[in-house]
């Protein structure tokens, strides 16, 4: 009867997990070759030149080209709290440097009128290029924009 109600137990706890999961799929912005996780069954909003948006009811995904005579590393938390202060993002949080294989980022966290939001910059490391990254959803415990965010490659 134990093992029963064990095996009862774990099925209700993985059946709540996954309910909770979002699952991800590739994503990528062609003009750049930017590639990246994004959540499973997006829509397109654009795909040109000036940016790469994309949807779904919980997530809204804007990634476009810095602009600008080239952006320094040691520069981009401050200009990413300045274009965040200049959006109005309310309750920011402190800006966090993080590393990826092909990227040095920086992001912070706050709230864009009713929803949450995660700002980035990425820089490539052979500093060629750069790119702003949005992330807006609902749930301030929300744990998958960030996981999209460290997702980021260059296509090859």
């Amino acid at each position: 009867m134990k093992t029963i109600v064990v095996a009862f137990l774990l099925i209700i706890t993985l059946a709540i997990s996954d309910v909770s999961a979002e699952s991800l799929q590739p994503a990528a912005w062609q003009a750049y070759g930017i590639a990246f996780q994004a959540p499973a069954g997006y829509t397109v909003e654009d795909d040109s030149e000036e940016g790469y948006i994309i949807s779904t009811p919980t997530y809204f995904i804007t990634v476009q080209l810095l602009d600008g005579e080239g952006i320094q590393r040691s520069e981009i938390a401050q200009e990413l709290k300045n274009v965040a202060t200049d959006d109005e993002v309310t309750q920011q949080s402190p800006t966090v440097d993080f590393e990826l294989p092909q990227f040095y980022g920086v992001f912070l966290r706050g709230n864009c009128e009713s929803d949450q939001c995660l700002y980035s910059y990425l820089l490539t490391k052979e500093d060629t290029s750069g790119f702003y990254v949005s992330i807006v959803y609902t749930d301030p415990a929300d744990p998958l924009p960030e996981t999209i965010l460290k997702s980021f490659t260059l296509e090859e």
